[in-house]
């Protein structure tokens, strides 16, 4: 055999070294290979898993939406409610008050009724 760029004869050993010095390289190329592969394997599980909980946030995310428009329009209710109960409240308040005020008239002029027929009995 020659060595094709200086001329000189290239021993089977010399190639057998080469041979073995390629397998490896090989060997080692599909080892890295191999765990690149397990690597990516694992990286789309863990994807798909991140999907699948991305996916139940959203839902998640859009049931809690839901509920709190719910009780959003309850609270809207509810405040028209305490708006309404409070003017009626309110009204009745001045109401009461002028029952209050005719009260205290009537009152009045009861006891000065009461003066005056107390004065009537004790001159006569």
């Amino acid at each position: 055999m020659l060595d094709i760029l200086a001329g000189n004869p290239i021993s089977a050993l010399t190639i057998l070294s080469l041979l073995e010095r390629v397998a490896g390289i090989i060997d080692n190329v599909q080892s890295c290979q191999q765990r690149m592969e397990e690597r990516q394997l694992e990286l789309e599980n863990n994807i798909k898993t991140i999907q699948g909980d991305v996916l139940k946030l959203a839902k998640d995310h859009s049931d809690t939406s839901g509920t709190v428009e719910k009780l959003l329009q309850k609270t809207r209710k509810v405040s028209a409610n305490v708006k309404e109960v409070r003017t009626r409240v309110e009204k009745q308040n001045v109401r009461v008050k002028k029952v209050e005020t005719t009260q205290d008239e009537l009152l009045t002029r009861n006891k000065f009724r009461v003066v005056i027929y107390q004065m009537l009995t004790d001159e006569l």
